[in-house]
């Protein structure tokens, strides 16, 4: 399996940018549409102006998105991808998955790993 995901990241990163946003264009919509949405609030609650509310928004989600590639890596590599693709899949040298993503290091070693700022937001929507 980890062949062809490793020839499907290949095949992926050959095909044109236009191609490639095609994949993430309609939840990139929907993120966009929330930080409006949210940031909304902000300027309601608190007077921030809209682009630094916009601005103060997308920085949380970029945060919790960061948190969310480390959590999705984990679990690629619990349930047996190639530390190497999963590099490759985030767009990084599959010589330094360890480095970019040091919580791997816990799974190899047997240790579970800490909890991320994904964990405490979806504890947050119990």
């Amino acid at each position: 399996m980890n062949t062809v995901d490793r020839r499907a990241l290949e095949q992926l990163d050959d095909e044109p940018l236009d191609e490639q946003i095609s994949y993430y264009r309609k939840p990139f919509m929907v993120l966009w549409a929330a930080v409006q949405e949210s940031s909304a609030e902000l300027v309601e609650d608190y007077g921030m102006s809209p682009e630094l509310a916009q601005l103060w928004v997308a920085e949380r989600l970029r945060q919790v998105g960061d948190s969310l590639v480390d959590r999705l890596a984990e679990r690629a590599a619990a349930r047996g991808v190639s530390k190497s693709n999963v590099s490759r899949a985030a767009g990084a040298s599959p010589t330094n998955a360890l480095r970019r993503f040091p919580r791997l290091r816990d799974l190899d070693e047997g240790r579970t790993p800490g909890r991320t700022l994904i964990d405490d937001v979806l504890d947050s929507l119990d």
